[in-house]
């Protein structure tokens, strides 16, 4: 059982802080789509209910007769098949799926404007109008605005159809198909869509406008101060009333409370669009930072005459940011002309079964549970997310790197150019006036792009954003240094700065791509597991943060050695949560949560790295343990900010440690402010219970107990709403937890790796729980993980109570019920369609899996290193290692030996049948050919020249008879300042 005693102010403080910015996520959920009314004559109507799915093409289905009756009911954000929570290896479903939506519309909208909103639909889409085609659209992770104002039908039937795929388009960003990637692409309308009704004068949106550095609204801050701010904004306005008109724009900026702190008023007359530019003055204004991130609204009204023809309010923070100190040195990230180091993860946009289509309010949770957990800055790996997330970030103050969508891929075909280019003009269009992003990642992640891509990709940047809060970024021995404005991996292997006129940051740290977790000795750990992973996560992960450059210790040399580092702004953790990918069957246990958003030890290590004394983090106090090892638990770890620590045993004092001389462990991590785990070795391992206490000016101001767990005895359901209430409007969403407890309400945490209890989950009331009817994803009937289950439920339009309950033999059952909160928006109304059931599986076509089946691998060729020989003097001091079978070691040279030629002797003739290559750094790029030879003398290229990432380690196989000799040649290794490097050689065949 967990126990938290906090100091009552610093609870006091946090608490108002998390609880304005909640009031404020349920006020907008309740309001966001606002009613027609004679006040607001822009109307946002919710389209993510009632529609129909088939996953798999159907032709026809676009056409408004089609016969859909035995489509699946479903809401929007959808997935197109619900997945396994451990689905890696490309297993989840790739291919086609269609949606139909119904819907009528009034006459009295016969003169307005009416467009359709998608904020995201992945990956490729054609879209459908009564059986007119609207537009195909390519990629999924940015939004798209479709005008149908002469397409729809009032007062009658109109059928929008989309057809989606999520097959592998190489023209497409990310582009790499999804076996090779370390991602995946969860097909579907994963992201809310809206109809929305104006005048046919109106603001436009940014992305539909498609105007450099315009469309929309795009909000500057020439000077910044707290004296006053210089506010910049340019309005772009529409007049399709086909007539030249004096227009009014009325800008406001308020405050919190809604009290007007500065307004202007500018008139023109104008046929077609113009661009109104508004310069206010705000005085002493209350500057945006991740520990008080104020938001002012700008309110946006457009008249005509005295008639209020349009209306936009947008949500903004006053502030400034840089990457260098008011004296010019590359010293850090300063905002508002103050250094703030800036401690971030990495976040995948993924959950469990859902996949990526998550409500507003999922993605809401988790830009809480990051700030909670000790963080200030997130990246958005690897792609633009959700605007439900950053306008958390906004909210609650979290610095967000952009990305464009990408990972290890780049095609010179001039359509995928052209696509990476209007991917960054789109997400800055998008995002630009958010003052939560302050790095645009406009680089291709780990990709070897050229340097006229890159070139170009930065001046697009600045187009879009022509001012000093422009800033770009890549790996420093990429195309960083050449082009970009900050850097990643800005040191030399000898730890030396190559540049310290270059802005540093880490983009990531804290993992590696061979860890095996069933080992418990590395950087990745699951609950499925033991305690053990846990904390061998937690001691690499000390060890790289203190500037450690050893892959044995947890580190890696460009991690330019984060806390060890005078010059970095602040580094970016991989990762905050457990994901799977389409490149490997094994779930990426990198992160401090698992899937499920459960977390780990290592979720508050990182929370100790915040002062206890700003009010946003306070004091806190966790024991790393589950006290169930008797071989692990004579030494318990403890993590905290405190200025002090004491750890009792079973009420029995242990010992008191301060946080000053417990810096000494890791000097640099205490350096920075953060705070080193501290250890305690007790006189020997006793079951029952551990209890530590934070100590701050003599005063006790937290303590966490934890107890060894005993039989099980029963099921607890935890609501994991963290205080956002679910809305009764059809497509939000809630999670939970089934905990299977002992008598005294302590969870059974793994004392043995893989244990588990079935229990049984079953939803009633104003809600579902999804995939309840879909056995195959093992959700109504699941197994537990490290003694804790999980599940998602999606509210009905019907506010009321949604009741749990869990099951499982020989334990005592749990219930629980949810209220849901009445929904406050407008739906588009329904059309007349067939009635449909709720989403199932049937039939094989409809559990098709993407995955084929693996082939078995031929048999090992045994080999010693007096088999391996260069044909030039190169150091072979290692050479062992890359046929010892372990990736942890490996043999590496310098860049200046290239091309390197290895040559290896089967010893006698050998059928090859395949080889394998893991290479020694994930993120870098080589170039080889291999060849074959039965007399050493003659060869055949069995690949030549061919570029992999060191990402590509799986078999390839191949079929040569009578060889004897093979021939690794490598010829290229990048980026520039890289080694040529191998971990493992494997040759696989059979004697002839």
């Amino acid at each position: 059982m967990i126990m938290f005693k906090i100091n009552q102010y610093l609870v006091l403080l946090c608490f108002f802080f998390l609880q304005s910015n909640l009031g404020a996520f349920a006020q907008k959920s309740a309001s966001k789509r606002i009613t027609v009314s004679a006040k607001n004559p822009r109307n946002a109507l919710n389209l993510n209910t009632n529609w129909a799915f088939f996953r798999g093409d159907a032709k026809g289905a676009e056409t408004v007769n089609y016969q859909d009756k035995d489509w699946a009911s479903i809401s929007i954000p959808h997935t197109m098949r619900l997945e396994k929570k451990h689905n890696g290896g490309n297993a989840i479903y790739q291919g086609i799926g269609w949606y139909r939506r119904y819907f009528k519309l009034d006459k009295q909208n016969q003169n307005k404007r009416i467009t359709l909103n998608f904020e995201g639909v992945q990956m490729n889409c054609e879209v459908f109008l009564n059986g007119e085609k609207l537009t195909t659209h390519y990629g999924g992770y940015l939004g798209f605005v479709i005008d149908i104002t002469n397409r729809v039908k009032y007062d009658n039937n109109n059928v929008l159809a989309v057809r989606v795929s999520s097959e592998n388009d190489p023209l497409t960003p990310p582009g790499k198909p999804q076996s090779g990637l370390d991602f995946y692409y969860y097909g579907g309308i994963y992201r809310n869509v809206d109809l929305i009704v104006t005048n046919k004068l109106y603001i436009s949106d940014a992305l539909e406008a498609n105007k450099i550095a315009g469309g929309g609204l795009f909000i500057t801050y020439p000077k910044v101060s707290n004296d006053k701010a210089e506010v910049t904004i340019k309005t772009h306005v529409v007049n399709q009333t086909k007539e030249n008109k004096p227009v009014l724009l009325k800008t406001t900026i308020r405050n919190k409370e809604g009290v007007e702190v500065a307004k202007m008023s500018t008139t023109a007359s104008f046929f077609g669009e113009k661009d109104f530019l508004q310069n206010f003055t705000v005085l002493k204004p209350k500057l945006w930072h991740p520990d008080h991130p104020y938001l002012y609204q700008v309110v946006s009204e457009i008249y005509e005459g005295k008639e209020l023809i349009d209306v936009k309010t947008t949500k903004i923070g006053v502030r400034s940011i840089s990457f260098k100190s008011p004296t010019g040195e590359a010293d850090g990230f300063y905002i508002n002309g103050k250094k703030l180091y800036l401690r971030g993860a990495n976040r995948h946009q993924s959950y469990q079964n859902i996949g990526d289509a998550a409500s507003n309010s999922m993605q809401y949770r988790d830009a809480l549970q990051i700030k909670k957990g000790g963080f200030n800055a997130v990246r958005a790996s690897h792609y633009p997310q959700s605007p439900a997330f950053l306008d958390a970030c906004d909210e609650i103050g979290l610095l967000v790197i952009e990305c464009e969508p990408s990972w290890q891929f780049f095609n010179k075909d001039s359509v995928f150019i052209a696509r990476t280019h209007q991917n960054v003009r789109e997400m800055i269009r998008r995002d630009r006036n958010r003052p939560s992003v302050f790095l645009w990642e406009t680089s291709l992640n780990e990709s070897p792009t050229p340097d006229y891509w890159a070139k170009e990709i930065v001046k697009i940047a600045h187009q879009e954003m022509p001012n000093d809060q422009m800033f770009t970024s890549d790996d420093f021995f990429a195309k960083g240094r050449k082009f970009y404005d900050v850097s990643y991996k800005v040191i030399n292997e000898d730890g030396t700065d190559p540049m310290i006129t270059m802005p540093s940051l880490t983009r990531e740290w804290g993992d590696t791509w061979m860890a095996d977790p069933e080992k418990e000795n590395g950087l990745r750990a699951s609950r499925i597991y033991t305690e053990k992973g846990l904390l061998a996560q937690c001691y690499l992960r000390q060890n790289a943060l203190n500037g450690s450059m050893l892959e044995e210790e947890g580190a890696y040399w460009d991690h330019a050695r984060l806390d060890a580092n005078k010059r970095i702004g602040g580094y970016f953790l991989w990762s905050y949560n457990d994901y799977t990918r389409g490149t490997d069957s094994i779930t990426a246990f990198s992160g401090v949560v698992d899937i499920d958003r459960y977390e780990k030890f290592g979720y508050y290590q990182l929370k100790a790295m915040q002062d206890a004394r700003n009010p946003v983090y306070g004091p806190m106090i966790y024991v790393a343990s589950y006290n169930n090892r008797p071989d692990l638990d004579s030494v318990i770890t403890v993590f905290s900010n405190c200025d002090k620590v004491r750890l009792y045993r079973n009420d029995v004092f242990v010992g008191e440690m301060t946080r000053k001389e417990n810096a000494k462990t890791a000097p640099f991590v205490a350096a920075k402010g953060g705070s080193p785990y501290f250890k305690f070795r007790t006189n020997g391992y006793q079951a029952g219970e551990l209890k530590a206490e934070g100590i701050i000016n003599g005063k006790v101001v937290c303590s966490h107990a934890i107890k060894t767990p005993g039989e099980a005895d029963h099921l607890e359901i935890e609501v994991a709403d963290r205080g956002i209430n679910p809305i009764a409007d059809g497509s939000d969403m809630v999670p939970f937890y089934i905990k299977v407890c002992d008598k005294n309400g302590t969870v059974l945490s793994n004392k043995n790796a893989l244990e588990s209890y079935q229990v049984n989950v079953e939803v009633l009331g104003n809600g579902r729980l999804i995939g309840a009817n879909i056995p195959r994803v093992k959700i109504a009937a699941q197994q537990t993980e490290g003694g804790i289950g999980y599940g998602i439920i999606q509210t009905t339009n019907q506010a009321g109570d949604i009741v749990i309950t869990a099951s499982s033999q020989g334990l005592k059952s749990a219930k629980t019920t949810i209220k849901t909160v009445q929904y406050q928006g407008e739906y588009v109304p329904d059309g007349d369609h067939a009635k449909w059931d709720e989403e199932k599986e049937t039939s094989s076509e409809q559990s098709f899996s993407n995955k084929t089946k693996s082939e078995a691998l031929p048999p090992v060729i045994k080999l010693v290193a007096n088999q391996v020989s260069f044909s030039t003097k190169i150091d072979n001091k290692g050479l062992e290692n890359i046929l010892d079978a372990n990736p942890s070691t490996l043999w590496s040279s310098l860049k200046k030996d290239l091309p390197v030629v290895m040559q290896i002797d089967l010893g006698k003739k050998m059928m090859l049948q395949g080889s394998k290559i893991v290479w020694g750094k994930d993120s870098d790029w080589y170039t080889y050919s291999l060849e074959v030879s039965e007399d050493g003398a003659k060869w055949s290229n069995v690949f030549k020249e061919i570029k992999v990432s060191g990402q590509d380690y799986k078999p390839l196989l191949f079929k040569y008879e009578n060889i004897k000799y093979v021939r690794v040649i490598i010829l290229d290794v990048q980026p520039e300042n890289s080694k040529t490097a191998i971990k493992d050689i494997e040759l696989y065949g059979v004697p002839m």
